[in-house]
């Protein structure tokens, strides 16, 4: 994820090209989710995303030696490919949890539901924000140097047993 799309080599778009390319996607099949509805979906989701790996790290306005600043997330926020194959399956049960509900309101008006009841959409958008806390986490390869201790149970050698 990224500001500028100089930053990224792999870019889907900003968060507003993508969520125009699923807006278009959906109201070809009948979804009643707005264009913005989208934008709001995509962007809420995406600092969720970047929440759980690690992408949201704050620097303080007078540490000059942090190299990672703060990010904001707008619809004008460059999203890479491989951050979108981790994003859309979220951000396409959450418009599935918004068009449920909406159907769900709409019977009041004597609309007949069609799909999914909002608690199925619920459900699936829940099993999809925990698949996407698992990929997204990222952490720097480490290793872990344990120290050469010759005896390390000698603290044990005076323990007498009763």
């Amino acid at each position: 994820m990224s500001t500028t799309s100089t930053d990224a080599h792999h870019v889907i778009g900003s968060l507003q090209d993508a969520s125009d390319e699923l807006y278009d996607e959906l109201v070809t099949t009948g979804s009643s989710v707005m264009l913005s509805d989208v934008v709001k979906i995509m962007i809420v989701n995406t600092k969720k995303y970047a929440g759980w790996s690690g992408e949201l790290q704050h620097c303080p306005k007078h540490d000059a030696s942090c190299v990672k600043p703060l990010l904001t997330i707008t619809e004008n926020t460059v999203l890479g490919v491989d951050d979108w194959l981790i994003l859309e399956p979220v951000v396409r049960a959450h418009c599935d949890l918004v068009q449920a509900r909406r159907m769900e309101g709409a019977q009041n008006l004597g609309v007949q539901p069609a799909g999914m009841s909002s608690s199925e959409a619920l459900q699936y958008y829940k099993e999809s924000l925990e698949v996407m806390k698992r990929e997204a986490f990222q952490c720097q390869p480490f290793s872990v140097e344990v120290p050469d201790i010759k005896a390390p149970y000698s603290f044990l050698k005076n323990y007498t047993t009763l």
